[in-house]
């Protein structure tokens, strides 16, 4: 689906009892963290009861933080029944509850090679020296809102090397052989509630504007100091056939319309019984 990671605080309390029950809670005896205590689950990660400060500046801070991936849950109603059972039976959960601190958006687009993303990207809002492109094939580009675009597969393929946990979905992907080149859009200090992001999810659409594409082969004054012969030679030449499959306009609405789709079938999805990953 179209979001990848929601950062949620809230002042309500956890269920201790049932995260005792489902994965192990530490404790910060130090004081080295905001929450006392930690309890790391397949699909995120709950901490909750504030105290690094004194008394006065713990209770301003939210009781409670969830980190929690919506990929490990097939649609938005069983999201909800998870994060909902994470709390108290004596609180009243409510989507208004939760502040969004930190949300990462995402559109996949298959059969797109980074070296053809990194000639014709065009950051809108950016300083160029806040572009950087690490081990030929991950690009980062500003810090709020960041953007990341980088090959999924081979993300995939490192967090299994590292033994970490693999969604579903990501080993369908793997299995599938395809190559797929993930924008990833992360906002920090999002100024919303979880009800007002799934109210209106498409608003966060616009944040893709910033993606824009170059059709540097179509610009004259290249061709004509002869720099279009030099950065054509720079491109393998397997992947120049593909510059004509993605031209400015159609990548820019390509990257669009996945998010909307895949956001909108997560949030209207069935629901279905035995899916909450533990």
């Amino acid at each position: 689906m179209g979001i990848d990671m929601f950062n949620l605080t809230t002042y309500a309390s956890v269920d201790r009892g049932y995260l005792e029950e489902v994965a192990d809670v530490t404790e910060d005896t130090i004081g080295k963290s905001f929450y006392k205590y930690f309890c790391k689950l397949d699909y995120g990660v709950v901490m909750w009861k504030p105290h690094k400060f004194g008394p006065e500046m713990n209770d301003r801070i939210p009781y409670t933080k969830v980190d929690i991936n919506p990929k490990y849950f097939d649609n938005f109603k069983v999201f909800q029944g998870c994060l909902f059972g994470l709390f108290s039976e004596y609180e009243e959960m409510s989507l208004g509850r939760f502040n969004v601190s930190r949300i990462d958006l995402k559109s996949d687009i298959e059969d797109l090679p980074i070296d053809v993303v990194l000639s014709r990207l065009y950051a809108m809002g950016y300083r160029r020296d806040s572009v950087s492109l690490i081990k030929g094939s991950t690009i980062y580009v500003g810090t709020n809102p960041k953007i990341r675009i980088y090959d999924k597969i081979k993300e995939i393929k490192a967090r299994r090397k590292k033994g970490w946990s693999v969604s579903k979905d990501d080993e369908e992907m793997l299995l599938s052989g395809k190559q797929i080149t993930r924008f990833e859009i992360q906002i920090r200090n999002l100024k919303m509630t979880l009800q007002d992001v799934i109210d209106d999810p498409l608003e966060l659409v616009s944040h893709f504007d910033r993606l824009q594409f170059y059709n540097f082969e179509d610009d004259g004054k290249i061709a004509s100091m002869g720099g279009l012969q030099l950065l054509m030679s720079k491109i393998p030449r397997k992947n120049r056939a593909v510059f004509e499959k993605f031209k400015d306009k159609d990548l820019e609405e390509q990257v669009r319309n996945n998010y909307i789709t895949s956001v909108t079938e997560w949030l209207n999805g069935n629901e279905r019984s035995n899916d909450v990953p533990f």
